[in-house]
Protein backbone atom coordinates (compact mmCIF):
# COMPACT_ATOMS: atom_id res chain seq x y z
CA UNK A 1 0.00 0.00 0.00
CA UNK A 2 2.46 2.69 0.50
CA UNK A 3 4.22 2.05 -2.48
CA UNK A 4 1.26 2.60 -4.32
CA UNK A 5 1.27 5.93 -2.60
CA UNK A 6 4.60 6.41 -3.23
CA UNK A 7 4.16 6.14 -7.30
CA UNK A 8 0.93 8.31 -7.00
CA UNK A 9 2.88 11.03 -5.25
CA UNK A 10 5.99 10.74 -7.87
CA UNK A 11 3.03 10.94 -10.35
CA UNK A 12 1.41 13.86 -9.08
CA UNK A 13 4.37 16.16 -8.53
CA UNK A 14 5.16 15.11 -12.29
CA UNK A 15 1.92 16.32 -13.64
CA UNK A 16 2.63 19.79 -11.39
CA UNK A 17 5.86 19.73 -12.71
CA UNK A 18 5.17 19.71 -16.06
CA UNK A 19 1.85 22.56 -15.69
CA UNK A 20 4.08 25.08 -14.25
CA UNK A 21 6.89 24.51 -16.88
CA UNK A 22 4.06 25.49 -19.51
CA UNK A 23 4.32 28.67 -21.14
CA UNK A 24 1.93 31.31 -21.99
CA UNK A 25 0.78 31.67 -25.58
CA UNK A 26 2.77 34.24 -26.92
CA UNK A 27 1.18 37.79 -27.70
CA UNK A 28 1.18 38.01 -31.67
CA UNK A 29 2.08 42.18 -32.22
CA UNK A 30 -0.07 43.80 -35.28
CA UNK A 31 2.24 45.09 -37.68
CA UNK A 32 -0.07 47.98 -38.94
CA UNK A 33 0.64 51.73 -38.01
CA UNK A 34 -1.65 53.63 -40.45
CA UNK A 35 -4.36 56.35 -39.58
CA UNK A 36 -7.95 55.15 -40.13
CA UNK A 37 -9.64 57.80 -39.31
CA UNK A 38 -8.92 61.29 -38.03
CA UNK A 39 -10.67 64.53 -37.01
CA UNK A 40 -10.70 67.25 -34.49
CA UNK A 41 -12.97 68.93 -31.73
CA UNK A 42 -13.26 71.81 -29.27
CA UNK A 43 -13.02 72.19 -25.64
CA UNK A 44 -16.44 70.89 -23.69
CA UNK A 45 -17.45 69.45 -27.09
CA UNK A 46 -16.57 65.66 -25.88
CA UNK A 47 -16.04 63.30 -29.10
CA UNK A 48 -18.38 65.30 -31.49
CA UNK A 49 -16.86 65.34 -34.86
CA UNK A 50 -17.00 68.69 -35.44
CA UNK A 51 -14.07 68.79 -38.59
CA UNK A 52 -13.34 66.37 -41.05
CA UNK A 53 -10.09 65.43 -42.47
CA UNK A 54 -8.58 64.41 -45.77
CA UNK A 55 -5.70 62.13 -45.47
CA UNK A 56 -3.13 61.96 -48.56
CA UNK A 57 -0.34 59.68 -48.33
CA UNK A 58 1.68 61.22 -45.09
CA UNK A 59 -0.54 64.32 -44.68
CA UNK A 60 -3.35 65.05 -42.80
CA UNK A 61 -5.55 67.81 -44.01
CA UNK A 62 -7.97 68.87 -41.31
CA UNK A 63 -10.93 70.92 -42.16
CA UNK A 64 -11.65 73.95 -39.65
CA UNK A 65 -14.40 75.87 -39.65
CA UNK A 66 -13.27 79.58 -39.47
CA UNK A 67 -16.08 79.83 -37.22
CA UNK A 68 -18.26 77.38 -34.78
CA UNK A 69 -21.19 77.25 -34.99
CA UNK A 70 -20.55 78.78 -38.36
CA UNK A 71 -23.01 81.51 -38.29
CA UNK A 72 -21.59 82.56 -35.21
CA UNK A 73 -18.98 85.47 -34.37
CA UNK A 74 -16.56 82.86 -32.87
CA UNK A 75 -13.53 82.60 -34.05
CA UNK A 76 -11.47 79.35 -34.01
CA UNK A 77 -8.80 79.36 -32.45
CA UNK A 78 -6.01 76.65 -34.02
CA UNK A 79 -3.92 77.20 -30.76
CA UNK A 80 -6.79 74.68 -28.93
CA UNK A 81 -7.75 71.98 -31.33
CA UNK A 82 -9.01 68.72 -29.62
CA UNK A 83 -7.45 65.60 -31.97
CA UNK A 84 -9.17 62.37 -32.13
CA UNK A 85 -7.90 59.56 -34.06
CA UNK A 86 -8.38 55.63 -35.39
CA UNK A 87 -5.17 53.62 -35.32
CA UNK A 88 -4.65 49.95 -34.99
CA UNK A 89 -5.56 48.75 -31.33
CA UNK A 90 -1.74 47.91 -29.94
CA UNK A 91 -0.07 50.94 -32.08
CA UNK A 92 0.91 54.42 -29.84
CA UNK A 93 0.53 57.85 -31.00
CA UNK A 94 3.00 60.74 -30.29
CA UNK A 95 2.47 63.48 -29.33
CA UNK A 96 -0.26 62.31 -27.10
CA UNK A 97 -3.83 63.26 -28.71
CA UNK A 98 -5.17 63.51 -24.62
CA UNK A 99 -4.22 67.98 -24.51
CA UNK A 100 -4.72 70.80 -26.85
CA UNK A 101 -2.98 71.27 -30.32
CA UNK A 102 -1.56 74.00 -31.67
CA UNK A 103 -2.17 73.52 -35.49
CA UNK A 104 -0.78 77.57 -36.09
CA UNK A 105 1.90 75.71 -38.01
CA UNK A 106 2.09 71.91 -39.26
CA UNK A 107 3.02 69.56 -36.54
CA UNK A 108 4.23 65.67 -37.20
CA UNK A 109 2.72 63.39 -35.52
CA UNK A 110 4.20 59.82 -34.97
CA UNK A 111 2.20 56.07 -35.60
CA UNK A 112 4.35 53.17 -34.21
CA UNK A 113 2.95 49.95 -34.60
CA UNK A 114 2.86 46.66 -31.59
CA UNK A 115 6.11 45.45 -33.78
CA UNK A 116 7.92 48.76 -33.33
CA UNK A 117 7.37 50.34 -37.38
CA UNK A 118 6.85 53.89 -37.69
CA UNK A 119 4.68 55.90 -39.68
CA UNK A 120 5.15 59.77 -39.74
CA UNK A 121 2.51 61.83 -40.57
CA UNK A 122 2.39 65.92 -41.01
CA UNK A 123 -0.78 67.25 -39.55
CA UNK A 124 -2.12 70.07 -41.64
CA UNK A 125 -5.08 72.70 -40.56
CA UNK A 126 -6.96 74.41 -43.36
CA UNK A 127 -9.23 77.07 -41.40
CA UNK A 128 -11.58 78.38 -43.90
CA UNK A 129 -15.06 80.38 -44.02
CA UNK A 130 -17.77 78.17 -45.22
CA UNK A 131 -18.54 79.07 -49.14
CA UNK A 132 -21.06 76.41 -49.47
CA UNK A 133 -24.32 78.05 -52.04
CA UNK A 134 -27.33 76.35 -49.51
CA UNK A 135 -30.06 78.09 -52.04
CA UNK A 136 -30.62 79.92 -55.18
CA UNK A 137 -33.56 81.40 -56.72
CA UNK A 138 -34.03 83.19 -59.87
CA UNK A 139 -36.99 85.41 -60.36
CA UNK A 140 -37.96 86.77 -63.83
CA UNK A 141 -41.12 88.30 -65.84
CA UNK A 142 -42.49 86.06 -68.02
CA UNK A 143 -44.02 87.07 -71.05
CA UNK A 144 -47.01 87.66 -69.76
CA UNK A 145 -44.69 90.39 -67.33
CA UNK A 146 -45.87 87.56 -64.59
CA UNK A 147 -43.61 87.23 -62.10
CA UNK A 148 -41.70 83.70 -61.64
CA UNK A 149 -39.52 82.09 -59.25
CA UNK A 150 -37.27 79.38 -60.16
CA UNK A 151 -35.43 77.74 -57.27
CA UNK A 152 -31.66 76.15 -57.94
CA UNK A 153 -30.57 72.43 -58.23
CA UNK A 154 -27.09 72.69 -56.95
CA UNK A 155 -25.03 70.20 -58.19
CA UNK A 156 -21.54 70.03 -56.92
CA UNK A 157 -20.43 73.00 -59.13
CA UNK A 158 -23.22 73.67 -61.33
CA UNK A 159 -26.11 76.39 -60.07
CA UNK A 160 -28.75 74.86 -62.08
CA UNK A 161 -31.74 76.63 -63.03
CA UNK A 162 -34.74 74.23 -64.68
CA UNK A 163 -36.65 76.22 -67.19
CA UNK A 164 -40.22 75.40 -69.16
CA UNK A 165 -39.28 75.39 -72.92
CA UNK A 166 -40.35 78.29 -74.59
CA UNK A 167 -40.20 80.09 -71.10
CA UNK A 168 -39.66 83.87 -71.88
CA UNK A 169 -37.09 85.44 -69.41
CA UNK A 170 -37.23 89.21 -68.60
CA UNK A 171 -35.49 91.49 -65.65
CA UNK A 172 -33.76 88.24 -64.47
CA UNK A 173 -32.45 88.97 -61.00
CA UNK A 174 -30.50 86.32 -58.25
CA UNK A 175 -31.12 85.66 -54.48
CA UNK A 176 -29.20 83.12 -53.18
CA UNK A 177 -28.12 81.56 -49.66
CA UNK A 178 -24.54 81.72 -48.56
CA UNK A 179 -23.18 81.74 -44.94
CA UNK A 180 -23.12 85.25 -43.10
CA UNK A 181 -19.18 85.50 -43.20
CA UNK A 182 -19.15 84.85 -47.03
CA UNK A 183 -19.87 87.18 -50.32
CA UNK A 184 -20.27 86.62 -53.65
CA UNK A 185 -19.11 87.71 -56.71
CA UNK A 186 -22.99 88.93 -58.21
CA UNK A 187 -24.48 91.04 -55.13
CA UNK A 188 -27.53 89.12 -53.52
CA UNK A 189 -30.69 90.23 -55.58
CA UNK A 190 -28.51 92.02 -58.32
CA UNK A 191 -29.97 91.01 -62.35
CA UNK A 192 -27.89 88.30 -64.47
CA UNK A 193 -28.51 87.15 -67.90
CA UNK A 194 -28.31 83.77 -68.09
CA UNK A 195 -28.15 83.32 -71.54
CA UNK A 196 -24.88 81.90 -71.32
CA UNK A 197 -23.57 80.03 -68.14
CA UNK A 198 -22.23 82.70 -66.08
CA UNK A 199 -19.41 82.36 -62.81
CA UNK A 200 -20.15 82.76 -60.09
CA UNK A 201 -17.63 82.84 -56.90
CA UNK A 202 -18.17 82.70 -53.07
CA UNK A 203 -15.18 84.34 -50.78
CA UNK A 204 -15.66 83.29 -47.12
CA UNK A 205 -12.92 84.30 -44.07
CA UNK A 206 -9.51 82.79 -44.29
CA UNK A 207 -9.02 83.64 -48.21
CA UNK A 208 -11.52 80.82 -48.78
CA UNK A 209 -13.03 80.52 -52.35
CA UNK A 210 -15.20 78.26 -54.33
CA UNK A 211 -16.05 78.82 -57.98
CA UNK A 212 -19.61 77.58 -58.97
CA UNK A 213 -21.13 78.12 -62.60
CA UNK A 214 -24.85 79.96 -62.97
CA UNK A 215 -27.21 77.97 -66.06
CA UNK A 216 -30.50 77.95 -67.26
CA UNK A 217 -31.10 74.57 -68.43
CA UNK A 218 -34.46 72.50 -69.82
CA UNK A 219 -36.08 71.53 -67.19
CA UNK A 220 -36.97 67.50 -67.72
CA UNK A 221 -38.26 65.42 -64.93
CA UNK A 222 -37.78 61.40 -64.30
CA UNK A 223 -40.79 59.55 -65.22
CA UNK A 224 -41.58 58.57 -61.99
CA UNK A 225 -39.85 59.22 -57.89
CA UNK A 226 -37.06 60.86 -56.07
CA UNK A 227 -34.13 61.43 -57.93
CA UNK A 228 -31.76 59.22 -56.54
CA UNK A 229 -29.09 61.32 -54.09
CA UNK A 230 -31.05 64.66 -54.74
CA UNK A 231 -31.31 64.51 -50.55
CA UNK A 232 -29.57 67.42 -49.33
CA UNK A 233 -30.08 69.12 -45.62
CA UNK A 234 -31.09 72.94 -46.54
CA UNK A 235 -31.04 73.60 -42.91
CA UNK A 236 -30.36 72.56 -39.22
CA UNK A 237 -31.50 74.63 -36.10
CA UNK A 238 -31.15 73.86 -32.57
CA UNK A 239 -34.21 75.05 -30.99
CA UNK A 240 -32.74 77.11 -27.77
CA UNK A 241 -29.37 77.92 -29.15
CA UNK A 242 -30.46 78.85 -32.26
CA UNK A 243 -33.79 79.92 -32.81
CA UNK A 244 -33.92 81.21 -28.56
CA UNK A 245 -37.16 78.96 -27.52
CA UNK A 246 -36.24 78.65 -24.39
CA UNK A 247 -39.35 76.80 -22.94
CA UNK A 248 -37.76 72.68 -22.59
CA UNK A 249 -40.15 69.78 -23.15
CA UNK A 250 -43.45 72.00 -24.61
CA UNK A 251 -42.47 72.32 -28.55
CA UNK A 252 -44.17 69.80 -30.26
CA UNK A 253 -46.21 70.17 -33.62
CA UNK A 254 -45.38 71.57 -36.85
CA UNK A 255 -46.94 73.26 -39.79
CA UNK A 256 -45.48 74.37 -43.33
CA UNK A 257 -47.17 77.12 -45.50
CA UNK A 258 -45.17 77.56 -49.04
CA UNK A 259 -42.72 79.85 -46.95
CA UNK A 260 -42.99 79.22 -43.41
CA UNK A 261 -42.22 76.37 -40.76
CA UNK A 262 -44.34 77.25 -37.87
CA UNK A 263 -43.13 75.92 -34.84
CA UNK A 264 -45.93 75.03 -31.96
CA UNK A 265 -44.81 75.93 -28.25
CA UNK A 266 -47.64 74.48 -25.67
CA UNK A 267 -48.61 78.23 -23.72
CA UNK A 268 -46.31 80.74 -26.19
CA UNK A 269 -46.74 82.38 -29.56
CA UNK A 270 -45.55 80.23 -32.01
CA UNK A 271 -42.24 80.83 -34.47
CA UNK A 272 -42.30 80.43 -37.52
CA UNK A 273 -39.21 80.19 -39.92
CA UNK A 274 -38.23 80.87 -43.11
CA UNK A 275 -39.10 76.94 -45.02
CA UNK A 276 -35.92 77.32 -46.98
CA UNK A 277 -33.15 78.57 -44.77
CA UNK A 278 -34.93 78.04 -41.29
CA UNK A 279 -33.79 81.87 -40.22
CA UNK A 280 -36.01 82.62 -37.34
CA UNK A 281 -38.48 85.61 -39.00
CA UNK A 282 -41.10 86.22 -36.63
CA UNK A 283 -44.10 84.98 -33.97
CA UNK A 284 -47.47 84.36 -34.72
CA UNK A 285 -50.19 85.66 -31.88
CA UNK A 286 -52.13 83.20 -31.10
CA UNK A 287 -54.51 85.44 -28.86
CA UNK A 288 -56.33 83.89 -26.70
CA UNK A 289 -56.12 80.39 -28.09
CA UNK A 290 -52.37 80.68 -26.25
CA UNK A 291 -52.07 78.10 -22.97
CA UNK A 292 -50.43 75.22 -21.97
CA UNK A 293 -53.19 72.65 -22.36
CA UNK A 294 -54.88 74.75 -25.57
CA UNK A 295 -52.17 75.21 -28.07
CA UNK A 296 -51.36 71.67 -27.57
CA UNK A 297 -50.20 70.60 -31.14
CA UNK A 298 -50.56 72.31 -34.88
CA UNK A 299 -50.81 70.91 -37.89
CA UNK A 300 -51.13 72.52 -41.77
CA UNK A 301 -53.20 71.20 -44.57
CA UNK A 302 -51.64 70.79 -48.49
CA UNK A 303 -53.25 74.42 -48.92
CA UNK A 304 -50.72 76.18 -45.98
CA UNK A 305 -53.85 76.21 -43.45
CA UNK A 306 -52.36 76.08 -39.79
CA UNK A 307 -54.43 74.00 -37.49
CA UNK A 308 -53.97 74.51 -33.62
CA UNK A 309 -55.79 71.55 -31.00
CA UNK A 310 -56.39 71.49 -27.05
CA UNK A 311 -55.82 68.81 -25.26
CA UNK A 312 -58.58 66.65 -23.81
CA UNK A 313 -59.72 65.78 -21.35
CA UNK A 314 -57.08 67.98 -19.50
CA UNK A 315 -58.66 71.16 -21.23
CA UNK A 316 -61.91 69.90 -20.66
CA UNK A 317 -64.37 67.87 -22.50
CA UNK A 318 -64.53 69.99 -25.48
CA UNK A 319 -62.00 68.95 -28.21
CA UNK A 320 -61.80 72.05 -30.25
CA UNK A 321 -59.67 72.90 -33.59
CA UNK A 322 -58.47 76.17 -34.38
CA UNK A 323 -57.90 77.64 -38.22
CA UNK A 324 -55.22 80.36 -39.37
CA UNK A 325 -55.53 80.77 -43.21
CA UNK A 326 -51.98 82.39 -42.13
CA UNK A 327 -49.59 83.50 -39.85
CA UNK A 328 -51.55 86.69 -39.59
CA UNK A 329 -54.89 85.50 -39.03
CA UNK A 330 -56.62 85.30 -36.10
CA UNK A 331 -57.64 81.77 -34.65
CA UNK A 332 -61.11 80.80 -35.48
CA UNK A 333 -62.49 77.35 -34.35
CA UNK A 334 -63.05 75.16 -36.73
CA UNK A 335 -64.45 71.77 -34.90
CA UNK A 336 -65.49 71.67 -31.54
CA UNK A 337 -66.52 68.58 -29.84
CA UNK A 338 -67.64 67.22 -26.77
CA UNK A 339 -65.76 64.16 -26.37
CA UNK A 340 -67.53 62.74 -23.02
CA UNK A 341 -63.97 62.48 -21.74
CA UNK A 342 -62.43 60.93 -24.49
CA UNK A 343 -58.73 61.60 -23.97
CA UNK A 344 -56.85 63.27 -27.50
CA UNK A 345 -55.28 66.04 -28.92
CA UNK A 346 -51.72 65.09 -29.02
CA UNK A 347 -51.54 64.50 -32.35
CA UNK A 348 -53.79 65.83 -35.58
CA UNK A 349 -53.19 65.18 -39.55
CA UNK A 350 -54.93 66.64 -42.43
CA UNK A 351 -54.68 65.10 -45.77
CA UNK A 352 -55.92 67.34 -48.90
CA UNK A 353 -57.60 70.81 -48.21
CA UNK A 354 -59.94 72.22 -46.23
CA UNK A 355 -61.19 74.63 -48.61
CA UNK A 356 -61.69 72.07 -51.19
CA UNK A 357 -61.72 67.91 -49.92
CA UNK A 358 -59.79 66.89 -46.56
CA UNK A 359 -60.14 63.81 -44.40
CA UNK A 360 -58.83 64.74 -40.50
CA UNK A 361 -57.88 61.98 -38.11
CA UNK A 362 -56.97 62.19 -34.11
CA UNK A 363 -55.80 59.19 -32.06
CA UNK A 364 -57.49 58.36 -29.54
CA UNK A 365 -54.86 58.31 -26.24
CA UNK A 366 -56.78 55.99 -24.05
CA UNK A 367 -54.06 53.31 -22.90
CA UNK A 368 -53.90 49.98 -25.56
CA UNK A 369 -56.04 52.12 -27.85
CA UNK A 370 -56.80 51.20 -31.39
CA UNK A 371 -58.93 54.37 -32.15
CA UNK A 372 -58.94 57.61 -33.58
CA UNK A 373 -61.51 60.37 -35.08
CA UNK A 374 -61.92 60.57 -38.82
CA UNK A 375 -63.87 64.03 -39.95
CA UNK A 376 -64.66 64.78 -43.77
CA UNK A 377 -64.64 67.95 -45.73
CA UNK A 378 -66.27 68.05 -48.66
CA UNK A 379 -66.57 71.01 -51.07
CA UNK A 380 -65.18 73.32 -47.85
CA UNK A 381 -67.83 72.31 -45.97
CA UNK A 382 -67.05 70.36 -43.22
CA UNK A 383 -69.48 67.32 -42.64
CA UNK A 384 -70.00 67.37 -38.88
CA UNK A 385 -68.42 68.29 -35.56
CA UNK A 386 -69.13 64.93 -34.32
CA UNK A 387 -66.42 62.49 -35.92
CA UNK A 388 -66.60 58.76 -36.92
CA UNK A 389 -64.68 56.72 -34.03
CA UNK A 390 -62.71 54.54 -36.02
CA UNK A 391 -60.84 50.98 -34.67
CA UNK A 392 -57.81 49.54 -36.54
CA UNK A 393 -58.17 45.86 -36.06
CA UNK A 394 -54.71 43.95 -34.48
CA UNK A 395 -52.67 46.94 -33.25
CA UNK A 396 -52.73 49.32 -30.56
CA UNK A 397 -50.24 52.00 -28.92
CA UNK A 398 -50.12 53.03 -25.17
CA UNK A 399 -48.59 56.06 -23.08
CA UNK A 400 -50.20 58.56 -25.38
CA UNK A 401 -48.57 57.92 -28.14
CA UNK A 402 -49.65 57.56 -32.07
CA UNK A 403 -50.28 59.11 -35.21
CA UNK A 404 -52.93 58.18 -38.25
CA UNK A 405 -53.00 59.59 -41.66
CA UNK A 406 -55.29 58.60 -44.97
CA UNK A 407 -53.61 58.57 -48.39
CA UNK A 408 -56.80 60.70 -50.00
CA UNK A 409 -58.28 63.78 -48.94
CA UNK A 410 -61.69 62.36 -50.71
CA UNK A 411 -62.16 58.31 -49.23
CA UNK A 412 -62.46 57.25 -46.03
CA UNK A 413 -61.68 53.85 -47.45
CA UNK A 414 -58.12 54.76 -48.76
CA UNK A 415 -55.54 53.46 -47.38
CA UNK A 416 -54.19 55.11 -44.60
CA UNK A 417 -50.79 54.97 -42.46
CA UNK A 418 -50.39 54.21 -38.66
CA UNK A 419 -47.69 54.64 -36.45
CA UNK A 420 -47.91 53.77 -32.13
CA UNK A 421 -45.88 53.02 -29.57
CA UNK A 422 -44.69 50.40 -27.96
CA UNK A 423 -45.61 48.92 -30.97
CA UNK A 424 -43.90 51.10 -32.97
CA UNK A 425 -44.41 49.83 -36.62
CA UNK A 426 -45.65 51.44 -39.15
CA UNK A 427 -49.03 49.72 -40.49
CA UNK A 428 -50.76 50.20 -43.86
CA UNK A 429 -54.18 49.76 -43.09
CA UNK A 430 -56.90 49.21 -45.52
CA UNK A 431 -59.59 51.99 -45.02
CA UNK A 432 -62.44 49.53 -46.14
CA UNK A 433 -61.86 46.71 -43.67
CA UNK A 434 -59.48 48.95 -41.37
CA UNK A 435 -57.18 45.48 -41.20
CA UNK A 436 -53.46 45.73 -41.91
CA UNK A 437 -52.45 45.37 -45.62
CA UNK A 438 -48.59 45.28 -44.77
CA UNK A 439 -45.92 47.00 -42.17
CA UNK A 440 -42.14 47.69 -41.97
CA UNK A 441 -40.57 45.85 -38.95
CA UNK A 442 -40.79 47.52 -35.33
CA UNK A 443 -38.06 49.88 -34.69
CA UNK A 444 -36.33 48.85 -30.90
CA UNK A 445 -39.05 49.49 -28.26
CA UNK A 446 -36.78 51.55 -26.04
CA UNK A 447 -37.36 54.78 -28.26
CA UNK A 448 -40.96 55.81 -29.22
CA UNK A 449 -42.30 56.20 -32.61
CA UNK A 450 -45.71 58.96 -33.12
CA UNK A 451 -45.69 60.89 -36.01
CA UNK A 452 -46.54 60.01 -39.63
CA UNK A 453 -47.12 62.19 -42.76
CA UNK A 454 -48.16 60.95 -46.22
CA UNK A 455 -47.85 62.45 -49.12
CA UNK A 456 -47.85 62.12 -53.29
CA UNK A 457 -44.90 63.48 -55.75
CA UNK A 458 -43.64 62.28 -59.08
CA UNK A 459 -46.21 59.79 -59.73
CA UNK A 460 -44.79 58.00 -56.41
CA UNK A 461 -46.32 57.89 -52.76
CA UNK A 462 -44.23 58.43 -50.12
CA UNK A 463 -44.37 58.39 -46.47
CA UNK A 464 -42.18 59.67 -43.37
CA UNK A 465 -42.26 58.63 -39.88
CA UNK A 466 -39.95 59.00 -36.76
CA UNK A 467 -38.09 57.32 -33.73
CA UNK A 468 -37.41 59.65 -30.61
CA UNK A 469 -34.81 59.21 -27.90
CA UNK A 470 -36.28 60.06 -24.41
CA UNK A 471 -33.17 59.13 -22.38
CA UNK A 472 -29.23 60.80 -22.45
CA UNK A 473 -27.96 56.77 -23.75
CA UNK A 474 -28.49 55.29 -26.83
CA UNK A 475 -29.11 55.97 -30.42
CA UNK A 476 -32.38 56.88 -31.83
CA UNK A 477 -33.92 60.38 -33.01
CA UNK A 478 -34.72 59.65 -36.82
CA UNK A 479 -36.95 60.09 -39.18
CA UNK A 480 -37.35 58.05 -42.70
CA UNK A 481 -38.76 58.38 -45.89
CA UNK A 482 -39.97 55.21 -47.45
CA UNK A 483 -41.26 55.05 -51.00
CA UNK A 484 -44.14 52.62 -50.68
CA UNK A 485 -43.71 51.48 -53.85
CA UNK A 486 -40.40 50.77 -53.59
CA UNK A 487 -40.25 47.74 -51.03
CA UNK A 488 -42.35 48.31 -47.37
CA UNK A 489 -40.66 45.84 -45.49
CA UNK A 490 -37.82 45.54 -42.86
CA UNK A 491 -36.39 47.93 -40.57
CA UNK A 492 -35.22 51.40 -41.84
CA UNK A 493 -33.02 51.79 -38.41
CA UNK A 494 -30.66 49.15 -39.91
CA UNK A 495 -28.16 48.86 -42.75
CA UNK A 496 -29.54 50.86 -45.95
CA UNK A 497 -30.61 47.51 -48.08
CA UNK A 498 -32.87 46.47 -44.69
CA UNK A 499 -35.70 47.96 -46.28
CA UNK A 500 -36.12 48.15 -49.97
CA UNK A 501 -38.17 51.36 -50.18
CA UNK A 502 -36.03 54.09 -47.76
CA UNK A 503 -35.30 56.96 -49.42
CA UNK A 504 -33.40 58.47 -46.81
CA UNK A 505 -33.11 58.34 -43.24
CA UNK A 506 -31.46 60.88 -40.50
CA UNK A 507 -28.68 59.79 -38.80
CA UNK A 508 -28.72 58.06 -35.66
CA UNK A 509 -28.72 60.60 -32.56
CA UNK A 510 -27.59 63.47 -35.09
CA UNK A 511 -30.46 66.15 -34.70
CA UNK A 512 -32.21 64.97 -31.79
CA UNK A 513 -32.08 67.00 -27.56
CA UNK A 514 -28.59 64.87 -26.89
CA UNK A 515 -27.15 65.78 -30.38
CA UNK A 516 -27.92 69.33 -29.41
CA UNK A 517 -26.41 69.08 -26.07
CA UNK A 518 -29.71 70.37 -24.67
CA UNK A 519 -31.60 68.72 -22.28
CA UNK A 520 -33.65 64.71 -22.52
CA UNK A 521 -36.70 65.23 -24.53
CA UNK A 522 -38.54 63.80 -21.47
CA UNK A 523 -41.90 64.01 -23.11
CA UNK A 524 -40.51 61.74 -25.79
CA UNK A 525 -42.47 64.34 -28.52
CA UNK A 526 -40.98 65.35 -32.01
CA UNK A 527 -43.13 65.84 -35.23
CA UNK A 528 -42.69 65.48 -39.53
CA UNK A 529 -44.56 67.23 -42.07
CA UNK A 530 -44.19 67.10 -45.40
CA UNK A 531 -44.94 69.71 -48.74
CA UNK A 532 -44.18 70.13 -52.48
CA UNK A 533 -43.10 73.06 -54.52
CA UNK A 534 -45.20 74.91 -56.63
CA UNK A 535 -43.90 73.69 -59.93
CA UNK A 536 -43.92 69.96 -58.92
CA UNK A 537 -39.76 69.19 -59.14
CA UNK A 538 -39.32 69.70 -55.27
CA UNK A 539 -40.16 67.55 -52.78
CA UNK A 540 -39.78 68.93 -48.96
CA UNK A 541 -39.15 66.73 -45.92
CA UNK A 542 -39.60 68.94 -42.08
CA UNK A 543 -38.68 67.37 -39.15
CA UNK A 544 -38.66 68.34 -35.23
CA UNK A 545 -37.21 66.54 -32.10
CA UNK A 546 -38.65 68.78 -28.91
CA UNK A 547 -34.98 69.96 -27.30
CA UNK A 548 -33.01 69.16 -30.27
CA UNK A 549 -33.03 70.35 -33.55
CA UNK A 550 -35.31 71.71 -36.58
CA UNK A 551 -34.10 70.50 -39.66
CA UNK A 552 -35.34 70.92 -43.40
CA UNK A 553 -34.45 68.54 -45.97
CA UNK A 554 -34.77 68.79 -49.67
CA UNK A 555 -35.79 65.84 -52.44
CA UNK A 556 -36.48 67.18 -56.56
CA UNK A 557 -37.10 65.01 -59.41
CA UNK A 558 -35.09 66.33 -61.63
CA UNK A 559 -33.69 64.18 -64.92
CA UNK A 560 -29.92 65.77 -64.81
Amino acid sequence: MKRQLFRLNIFFFLMIGLWACKQEDPLIRNSKNNVADFYATLDGMGRNRLFSSTISNDTIYLNINYYYPEDSDNEVSLSKILLRASVPSDSKISPSLDGFWDLTQPRQLTVTSGTGEVNKYVVVAKKEGNTTVTNAVLTFEDGTGTQQNVQAIINGGKINFSVVPGTVVNNATITYTINRHSTGSISNGGGVDLTTPKPFIVSSAGNAKRSYTLQMVEAKRLPKGIREGSARVMFAKRMKADLGIDADNMTGGMAVTDKYIVLNTRGQNSVYLDAMTGQKLGAVDLGAIKGNLKNFYSTSDDAGNIFVCNLVPNDGNTFTVWKMSSITATPQPYIQWNSGAIPLGRKLSVIGNVNTNAIITVPLNANASSGFARWKVVNGVLSSTAPEIVNIAGYSWSNNNADVIHTSPTSVTSDYFAIGYSNNKLVKVSGATNSIVSSLDALGSNFIANAVDYIEFNNSRYVAYNHVNTFTWGAADQVFLIDTDGGFSGDPSLSSGATPGLIWAAPKGEYGANGAQGPVNANGTGDVIMRLSDNGYYLYMYFMFTNGYVVGVQFDCVDL
